[in-house]
């Protein structure tokens, strides 16, 4: 079926549902709702300029949006703090008191509402109303209430009761206007005083509590900036205090450049050590060899005092040039009088060597004959060389125990020194971070005061001089529009759930069998039941028709009437065939299994039914009605055998999966033969399905049967 005319079919169905269940809820709510109070509503626009103003910001800096909205969400949830709320319901309750008028409505409260809050209100809170100090009734309320856990106050701040509880007082509705930087205060209730001046307290609240909050924040980040500021100034002052102290005490003035100086001045010295140690051991292996030669000579020479002296002249002048060359660079060993001194004293001592010595050449041979002059050379040579040798390996040693000792003194400074410095450094970076961010905190506390001052109410709230009239036609509207879909929703889901037959599209879905037709039967309503047998001779004449087909001429037709369940319309049917037959001028026989044939063996095992039934002129239809089969036999041979087998079925029922395995064990004995579902006791729009509009054809009806099969466009006017 066209989902469209099966849409159109189900709200034609449910007409009647739609139209007065909607009306009576309709009605209802329109009655009961002219007892609902006035409400008054209230609203002003604040201005907050938290998206728009930058600031201190530069334009080189990007607009942080999340930042924004949450403080939007921030600025909203602070004004619908409780804590808020408490200090407006005190105020409120302050203005209440002091401005009430038992007699007239006033722009605080309303006449009945004041002296239903005098006539609740203790005589000990009123006594505390000051009629020419709002400020001193407002503190004294709020001194009063929390002077004790449970109280007047506390009890009606808590309670629920209407204007002055926090539940009354939640219900007011803060809202950012689209991406703009107004914020609207919105607030209904039944006083328009109440209303009106609740939302001035609430936008002064508002701008109050935000500002504190958002000032004593960037104020206590801004302290303890400062103080940590100040804490790691005092530490790093220490440090570096002690640091001073450490170079003076171990002489530090540059380490770096001094342990530089040091390993330079080291590796002179080790070269220059290295140098005198190899002159020292070759000089003296070489004059223990010579000597072995000229042993009485050398004791001559060394027995000559002056030779010994001049020996140990060359021995002093050579440690004194090797101490000034070690400890001066070789830059200032060329200028430097001194050592220049100490080298011509050197070569005037060499040279008064080389007189004595000739003395020496005198003797040309040794004991032994041989030639000495040579090795008188080579013995003076390498004895000169032995005795500045070790002049300067004295002086050298020494030397290398001052280098020693420098090196186990500065070793630890250094490590000493770079654990201070890098103390200190750690120090310099925690200072410029907290210096940095106590910066970024003052520029934040600006900018808070820049964008905090432009909190302005755009929209001062006005005075409500009428009630919200509109929330009452919006209720109706509601309940008309919330009907109409609850009646349509709920039908809809009996119409997927449930399982009755009642027409042929839904029974065929469900049994799954070709439908021949459909009966009204008795079922009609009360305005069709003069019209009964006229629609049901007209559904008669309609199977009739479809049963044509199988009429052959000298043949008898048979037609098996079934059912499932007894009680399902079996005679009724086959009474109205046999009429409309009859009228056709048919030779119709009809036969009741079970009444005019028994059931035995016999019969359930015929092939034929001749020999069951009597008659005396051959019939042309033999219709042959058998009991509920749920309750009794049926011969296979004789539904095989005969022309059509029809199964009765109440459209009212609910199909069953008992049903369906009937069906399929007709289905198995009928084999070839047709086997088609027949409803009866269906409503007229069900048969109307088949035989088209059934009497009485009224305008009315004729139009709801365009309606329902969705004809817009169509005429009623016959083709001449």
């Amino acid at each position: 079926m066209d989902i469209i005319l099966y849409i159109s079919r189900f709200f034609y169905r449910i007409r009647h549902q739609l139209v007065f269940g909607t009306l009576v809820i309709t009605a209802l709510v329109a009655y009961f709702s002219q007892f609902m109070g006035k409400n008054y509503t209230v609203s002003t626009s604040i201005y907050t300029g938290i998206a728009s103003s930058t600031g201190l910001t530069t334009d080189e800096e990007r607009t942080d949006w999340q930042i924004i909205l949450n403080t939007y969400d921030n600025l909203v949830s602070l004004t619908k703090s409780k804590g808020t709320l408490e200090t407006v319901s005190l105020k409120l309750l302050a203005l209440c008191l002091m401005n009430g008028n038992p007699d007239e409505d006033n722009l605080y409260i309303t006449a009945k509402n004041y002296n239903k809050l005098i006539n609740t209100t203790p005589k000990e809170i009123l006594n505390l109303v000051d009629t020419a100090s709002f400020d001193k009734t407002f503190y004294s309320l709020k001194e009063y209430k929390y002077s004790d856990s449970y109280n007047y106050l506390q009890e009606l701040f808590n309670s629920e009761t209407p204007f002055f509880s926090y539940a009354a007082l939640s219900k007011i509705i803060i809202k950012r206007q689209g991406n703009s930087d107004l914020i609207e205060i919105i607030y209904t209730s039944s006083d328009p005083g109440i209303t009106w001046n609740t939302v001035k307290l609430i936008s002064e609240e508002m701008k109050a509590s935000y500002n504190h909050l958002r000032f004593q924040a960037a104020d206590d980040i801004v302290k303890y900036y400062e103080e940590e500021l100040r804490k790691v100034r005092a530490k790093l002052n220490q440090q570096e205090d002690n640091l001073t102290a450490y170079n003076v005490a171990n002489r530090v003035i540059n380490y770096d450049e001094q342990t530089k100086a040091i390993a330079q001045n080291y590796e002179f010295f080790a070269t220059r050590y290295e140098e005198a140690e190899k002159a020292y051991e070759s000089s003296s292996k070489l004059i223990k060899d010579v000597e072995k030669y000229m042993l009485i000579r050398a004791k001559l020479i060394t027995a000559n005092e002056e030779f010994i002296n001049t020996l140990e002249d060359i021995t002093r002048i050579s440690g004194k040039i090797t101490e000034i060359e070690t400890f001066t660079s070789e830059d200032k060993q060329a200028t430097d009088k001194e050592l220049l001194g100490y080298k011509t004293d050197l070569k005037d001592a060499e040279k008064k060597i080389a007189l004595l010595t000739e003395q020496i050449n005198s003797y040309k041979e040794s004991k032994e004959g041989v030639a000495i002059d040579g090795l008188v050379d080579e013995w003076l040579k390498q004895t000169l060389l032995y005795t500045k040798s070790k002049a300067e390996l004295g002086v050298l040693n020494k030397r290398k125990r001052e280098f020693d000792n420098l090196y186990k003194t500065y070793s630890p400074v250094g490590t000493r020194i770079k654990q201070q410095e890098r103390e200190i450094n750690l120090s310099e970076q925690s200072y410029i971070q907290i210096l940095y961010a106590l910066n970024m905190a003052k520029m934040k506390q600006k900018n808070i005061q820049l964008t905090s001052a432009t909190l302005n109410t755009i929209s001062e709230p006005s005075y409500p001089l009428f009630s919200d009239k509109g929330k009452r036609l919006l209720l109706i509207i509601a309940a008309f529009i919330g009907s109409l879909l609850f009646i349509t929703g709920l039908n809809l889901i009996v119409e997927l759930l449930d399982r009755t037959l009642r027409d042929a599209e839904r029974a065929k879905r469900l049994t799954g069998m070709n439908i021949l037709g459909a009966f009204t039967g008795r079922n009609s309503q009360l305005k069709f039941r003069g019209f009964i047998k006229a629609c049901n001779r007209i559904s008669a004449s309609y199977i009739c028709n479809r049963l044509n087909p199988y009429l052959k001429k000298n043949e008898i037709l048979c037609v098996n009437i079934l059912s499932v369940d007894p009680k399902e319309g079996k005679t009724f049917i086959c009474k109205y065939l046999t009429d409309q037959w009859e009228t056709l001028g048919f030779n119709v026989k009809y036969v009741k299994v079970n009444k005019e044939i028994t059931i035995d063996a016999a019969f359930l095992t015929a092939e034929t039914i001749e020999h069951h039934v009597c008659w005396d002129k051959r019939p042309d239809i033999l219709l042959v009605e058998y009991p509920a089969i749920r309750q009794n036999g049926v011969p296979p041979y004789l539904l095989r055998s005969a022309q059509v087998n029809l199964l009765v079925a109440n459209a009212c029922r609910v199909w069953k999966h008992s049903d369906d395995e009937y069906v399929r064990y007709l289905r198995e004995m009928t084999s070839n033969a047709p086997l088609f579902l027949y409803l009866n006791n269906a409503s007229r729009e069900a048969v109307e399905d088949f035989t088209g509009q059934l009497p009485p054809e009224t305008s009315m009806h004729s139009f709801a049967n365009k309606m329902m099969y969705m004809g817009l466009t169509s005429t009623g006017s016959a083709v001449k």
